[in-house]
């Protein structure tokens, strides 16, 4: 049996270290500011104290003044 390295193609840019996270979501009815993970239908809201993402707004409103949240359904 044989060993060998892999090596990635010449020209290839390596991947950033830390990922690009989405930009925060803002009510636009009470300006209050939540952290977002996933796209369209799978985003998922956070409160930004939440560093760990333990507690998901899972109501899909918003705690503060509970207008509806962007996801499957339009607010």
């Amino acid at each position: 049996m044989t060993s060998g390295t892999l090596i990635a193609p010449p020209g290839r840019p390596f991947p950033p270290v830390i990922p690009q996270s989405r930009p925060p979501y803002t009510c636009p009815q009470c300006a209050h500011v939540l952290r977002v993970s996933g796209l369209g239908r799978h985003r998922v809201y956070f409160e930004l104290d939440d560093k760990r993402a333990d507690h998901p707004v899972m109501s899909r409103i918003c705690p503060q003044c509970g207008h509806g949240l962007p996801g499957k359904n339009p607010p």
